[in-house]
């Protein structure tokens, strides 16, 4: 038999034993049907068939087993996939085999653990994630044991077991666990590897006998004596343990003292706050030599900095009883101050623009460091406008000084600029390009002919060249580009070679990983689509817009087969997060609040509150990105005292509890009916005290949101309200508004609408951008209101990044509020208010920060006793300055202004009260914390005989706008 005649049979039998049954000779006959089974059931999941590319009607071809085969594996759902064939009528059938894997998905600890379960759980899934795979039940037991031979359980036995489940195919792996006994610790034998050198230990580690072994508890009694060591400066202290178990637990601790190590400094002083960060010695634990070179180069760079420029730090260690001391020798040399800078040149670009480039100031100590920086700045200045051959060349010219012991000296800089000729592009051209048309490529660059030529532009329109095509599924496209400098370097011609390849098609997508969340629901968010080109833009943002929807831990796209093949498969493997969310906290509300004083009239008191929170969340309900959630709050507060209206006498209610609560249920569901739009149903019940009043409210309400574009949005609403107020006896009969007189139990029923533009760079303590926010509601009577009203409220706030050495941000902020009640009749009355939870108020730490909470206002809604009414329309402006102080801290100055009108008709720009004031921002991990001391600017008796308070300290969390 010839050698080829055994070629082919190996690779026909190589193929069979692949292929499971496909015979050669039914290659290229009719398929009559195609069946998918796993474990003897038929399978019918659409994102299972949709992998198959053997179809009936079609000629069977290996090619597409191969392709089939290749989809379904890529699931990761199963651990092997049989091809069988027999011949019926009409052909031939084919059946796919799906031999499942059963992926562990819970991990279950049985027996005497020793150990708390969830530190156990802990040890696993920091090694193997939340589930272990099942092959790797070996490592699982060794890290285990490791870890029970830690804590003192030298004997424990770990096995493991893995029960399959099916349908859905899942698997729970078993450990059984016996801990037996704790060791203690038999004996301590230390060891100090030093003693020789360095002597006898001034102190010795707390690990005594008798105690239970854990070597967490043993490392941690050696890291405090490394500790103490260090701070009596042997820096270089060392110190750590082993452990025989022939029973109990036979420790022996080696440790090394090293020297005692002092830092000395001599020659010319360091500021005593800078020589710790300098010369880290103590915050390294070391003083090993790449140590104390980079401590030399810390100094000299500091001096540097300073206008020392000839500075110079060197360090000598002498060993000497024991001690280590190393002494640095600074010598800082003359101050440098810069006199004068001359830009010299220069005729295209303008002094002023290149003399701003240059980091130094006239009067300010001289850096060379500074001065190199500015000449390349001012280098890539000239380079950006097409002055290729220009040269910036830096004069430093020393003056004498005036006097010997002149301890600074002066320098006068010259930048010398030789601009030389502007570069202009004359041509543009592209060549090699046969998919994309020279028109679809000029949109695409920058570089165009009558442009200023720029190697920096070239490059940059390169790589767009390159992503063009790569988003358009060409991912083996090369661009190179090259110019040509004519007519003395003042033309250049530009031409871009690109060599295409083949474009690269989505064949199939892929999703594996979700078996909570409905595969469309992945599906809608992924810009790469079967038939598409596999675009690389596409593919990021598509990793991006399924990890905004919040379901997953993790999400990974990658493209499968073989790089060069014009079809190629996108897999998406995605880790579901945990559908339930659990948070909860507390804290203590401080504040002033307006309570009746024994003289009937509103005195300010202050007053502390605890207040905690609890919220339990339930995402992907369904699998369908669906959510509910549960929000609840809770302050422990007393009631207000009351005014009893029978004797007029003061009656204060001792009652302290919880008075003032919330309670928000919710349901959100992004993109409802497969549309753009975000749904959210809520129910809430609340009370809560406002200065003149308490209220109990219950609402139900429906909205929906759109974002129009990244910075645009709108929403509707739909609300169903029912206000009760009580506790409002401190507000005298003839001084509430009508409204709340004939309804102290109100029903509104109201439609809402809101715009959004937003253009922060961050929502918390934003720096730069604009937000504009447009509300409008409309309550009516025939919408099943008792009373029927219309309300704008417009805001507006803006932020600007100053330039400044130290960061700057102005805010500047305007709020305006205008509504009007629809007339009702109530008996002899007639009804054109707003109730009071729709009324607008204003004074506090995020309107005007000289008043107290809703203090701001006038004669017209302020009551005789001193307590506010409210109003039909508002204004508040604001402007505040924030500056960096160190780190994290901001210093901050603000104005404010704003009022509180009875009627829209009674707004006026011209009776707006004043406040400013001053105060800090720390940033911390939950956001700006804030304090602010505002002073009212125009203080008036609004309650005869009583001024208003001139200052209120503010503290919150987050900025006031």
């Amino acid at each position: 038999m010839t050698w080829h005649r055994w070629r082919l049979l190996w690779l026909l039998a190589m193929s069979q034993q692949l292929w499971g049954g496909v015979a050669a000779a039914q290659v290229g006959q009719l398929i009559a049907d195609v069946r998918l089974e796993e474990e003897g059931r038929t399978v019918t999941d659409p994102s299972i068939v949709t992998l198959v590319e053997t179809r009936a009607g079609e000629p069977l071809s290996m090619q597409d087993v191969r392709e089939t085969t290749s989809h379904l594996m890529s699931l990761g759902r199963f651990e092997n996939v049989r091809t069988e064939t027999e011949a019926v009528a009409g052909g031939v059938r084919i059946r796919y085999v799906l031999v499942p894997l059963h992926p562990v998905d819970r991990v279950e600890f049985l027996g005497m653990l020793g150990l708390p379960e969830p530190e156990l759980r802990r040890v696993v899934q920091d090694r193997f994630g939340r589930a272990p795979a099942a092959a790797r039940q070996a490592e699982v037991i060794d890290t285990l044991r490791a870890n029970y031979r830690r804590r003192g359980f030298a004997a424990a036995r770990v096995s493991a077991r893995v029960d399959e489940t099916h349908n859905p195919d899942r698997a729970t792996l078993i450990l059984d666990i016996d801990a037996g006994r704790r060791a203690a610790i038999a004996s301590v034998q230390l060891i100090q590897v030093d003693r020789d050198e360095h002597g006898p230990l001034p102190f010795t580690p707390l690990v005594r006998e008798g105690r239970t072994y854990d070597a967490e508890a043993v490392d941690a009694a050696l890291d405090e004596w490394v500790e103490r060591m260090r701070g009596d400066g042997y820096y270089e202290a060392r110190a750590t343990h082993g452990a025989l178990f022939p029973d109990d637990a036979y420790v022996t601790v080696s440790i090394a003292r090293g020297p005692r190590v002092v830092i000395a400094f001599a020659g010319d002083p360091l500021p005593e706050d800078e020589q710790e960060r300098l010369v880290p010695v103590r915050a390294e634990g070391s003083a090993d030599e790449d140590l104390l070179e980079d401590s030399s180069r810390a100094i000299e760079d500091y001096l540097h900095a300073n206008g020392y420029r000839d500075a110079r730090a060197s360090y000598a260690p002498v060993a000497r009883d024991g001690e280590l001391v190393i002494t640095f020798t600074v010598s800082r040399g003359a101050r440098y101050r810069v006199r004068a800078i001359t830009v010299a040149g220069n005729a295209e670009v303008p002094a002023a623009l290149l003399r701003q480039t240059l980091p130094l100031q006239e009067g300010r100590p001289f850096v060379a460091s500074a001065l190199a920086a500015g000449t390349a700045a001012i280098e890539n200045i000239y380079r950006t406008r097409g002055f290729i051959r220009a040269a910036v060349t830096p004069l430093v010219a020393v003056l004498p000084p005036d006097r010997a012991d002149a301890p600074d000296r002066e320098i006068d800089v010259t930048v010398n600029i030789t601009e030389g000729p502007r570069a202009v592009i004359r041509n543009v051209a592209f060549r090699g390009n046969a998919a994309l048309a020279e028109a679809s490529l000029f949109a695409v660059i920058q570089s165009t002919p009558g442009r200023v030529y720029t190697q920096l532009d070239v490059a940059t329109d390169r790589e767009l060249l390159d992503l063009e095509y790569r988003n358009r599924g060409y991912d083996g496209v090369v661009v190179n580009a090259a110019a040509t400098l004519l007519e003395g370097d003042t033309l250049a011609d530009v031409a871009f070679t690109i060599s295409e390849g083949e474009q690269v098609l989505v064949d199939h997508v892929i999703i594996v990983g979700n078996s909570r969340t409905d595969t469309p629901i992945i599906d809608r968010e992924l810009l790469l689509k079967p038939g598409e080109p596999l675009g690389y833009t596409a593919l990021i943002e598509s990793r991006s817009r399924v990890l905004a929807l919040g379901l997953f831990s993790s999400v990974q796209i990658e493209p499968m087969g073989q790089p060069g093949a014009t079809r190629r498969d996108v897999l998406v493997r995605v880790e579901e997060a945990p559908p339930t969310t659990i948070s909860g906290g507390g804290g203590l509300e401080a504040g002033l609040l307006l309570r009746i004083g024994d003289d009937g009239t509103a005195e300010e008191q202050f007053e502390l509150a605890p207040r905690g929170f609890f919220q339990i969340g339930r995402r992907n309900l369904w699998g369908k990105n669906r959510a509910v959630s549960l929000f609840t709050r809770v302050s422990l507060r007393p009631r207000d005292t009351v005014v009893n209206p029978g004797t007029a006498a003061v009656v204060t209610d001792s009652s302290y509890g919880f008075h003032e609560y919330r309670i928000v249920g919710t349901f959100s569901e992004p993109r409802v009916f497969n549309s753009s739009a975000d749904l959210l149903l809520s129910a809430s019940a609340e009370q809560a005290f406002r200065s003149s009043f308490t209220f109990n409210r219950r609402i139900a309400r429906a909205e929906a949101g759109l974002r129009l574009s990244p910075i645009h949005s709108l929403a509707g609403r739909y609300s169903f309200e029912h206000t009760k107020l009580f506790d409002d006896a401190n507000v005298p009969v003839e001084d509430r508004p009508l409204i709340d007189r004939l309804f102290p139990q109100v029903r509104l029923s109201k439609v809402s609408g809101s715009f959004i533009r937003d253009t922060r760079d961050d929502i918390v303590d934003a720096t730069r951008g604009r937000l504009v926010i447009l509300d409008a509601d409309v309550a009516a009577r025939l919408l099943g209101s008792e009373v029927g009203f219309v309300k704008t409220y417009v805001q507006a706030f803006s932020f600007h990044r100053l330039r400044a050495r130290r960061p700057i941000v102005l805010a500047l902020g305007g709020r305006l509020g205008a509504a009007h009640g629809f007339s009702r009749p109530v008996g002899d009355s007639v009804v054109q208010d707003l109730p009071a939870s729709e009324r607008f108020f204003a004074g506090g730490g995020t309107t005007v920060r000289g008043f107290s909470l809703d203090r701001l206002g006038n004669e017209q809604t302020i009551t005789p006793s001193g307590f506010p009414t409210g109003g039909n329309s508002v204004v508040v402006l604001n402007a505040e300055m924030r500056v960096g102080v160190a780190g994290p801290i901001q210093a901050v100055g603000f104005v404010d202004a704003g009022n509180v009108f009875p009627r829209a008709d009674d707004l006026d720009f011209t009776d707006l009260r004043p406040a400013a004031g001053a105060g800090m921002r720390y940033r911390s991990p939950f956001g700006p914390i804030r304090v602010d001391l505002g002073f009212n600017l125009d203080r008036r008796e609004l309650v005869p005989g009583t001024l208003e308070r001139g200052y209120v300290l503010h503290i919150s969390l987050g900025q006031a706008f």
